[in-house]
């Protein structure tokens, strides 16, 4: 197996001295840093926050390479490792003491160009205005939405911006997604539904804005602003993934327990 591995870090202090730390300790097992990123590695290893780990997913393409984090941001959902497990972690890895799970992606296609996202899909204004959407699922009408905007949510992504707009918790493992309003407003004329909706893995949602909201409403691709004169939206689970490396099973619930409680 390729002993190389690519570590990817944000600016902060804190993360160039845990970098460094972490450096000596696979140089002392017998893996190599990267000093470029090397498509060959045989791991990603990513120092930082939860925004660390997107951009590194992002930067690299989503690439078949395997992740795994280590936690020097805040909540660090996606980051598996703490500073003082590091050593830890190498003797894991090192032994094969792991378990890879594959994260879902989602695919959106806007103007016949693709986007791809590991955490959300958003839609809504750029300038706090009420927008108005019509939403198909699998091409069927569903919704006259009114309101804040969409989330269209990964499982994983599903404990970031969509909780705290009231979307439900998926488990990592699953394969689907889910669609939740943001701040929706209810009356006869809208016809949107009460509450998030959970959806299957092959299906497909359509979203259309009025042309009266054309102008201030934008798509959010984890967190990165894009805007288009077509404002159409497919969304759809992709068929590429990203491998993240898992060393306990139960890492996902002491998550729940520990940062989300």
């Amino acid at each position: 197996m390729n002993n190389v591995i690519n570590v990817i870090r944000n600016k902060s202090k804190y993360s160039k001295n845990v970098y460094y730390k972490t450096k000596e300790i696979l140089e002392n097992y017998g893996y190599q840093v990267s000093s470029t990123y090397d498509s060959n590695a045989c791991l990603n290893l990513i120092i930082g926050g939860d925004g660390t780990f997107l951009k590194a997913a992002h930067d690299t393409n989503f690439t078949n390479t395997p992740f795994i984090g280590i936690n020097t941001g805040h909540l660090g959902f996606y980051q598996e490792v703490e500073v003082n497990e590091i050593e830890k972690f190498v003797k894991a890895f090192k032994s094969g003491n792991y378990h890879t799970q594959e994260l879902t992606i989602l695919q959106s296609t806007v103007n016949k160009k693709r986007m791809d996202s590991l955490n959300e899909v958003v839609v809504k204004s750029n300038r706090n205005q009420l927008i108005r959407l019509k939403v198909f699922i699998d091409g069927n009408f569903i919704e006259n939405f009114s309101g804040d905007g969409l989330i269209i949510a990964t499982p994983h992504g599903s404990t970031a911006y969509n909780l705290s707009c009231g979307g439900s918790i998926l488990h990592q493992s699953l394969k689907g997604f889910s669609l939740t309003p943001i701040a929706p407003v209810y009356s006869n004329l809208n016809n949107a539904l009460v509450s998030p909706v959970v959806l299957p893995h092959d299906a497909t949602v359509d979203i259309l804005v009025s042309k009266r909201d054309n102008y201030h409403t934008v798509f959010l691709f984890d967190g990165k602003e894009y805007s288009s004169k077509d404002y159409k939206i497919s969304i759809k689970v992709s068929n590429k993934t990203i491998k993240k490396l898992i060393l306990d099973k139960n890492h996902y619930w002491t998550n729940i327990k520990n940062k989300l409680l």
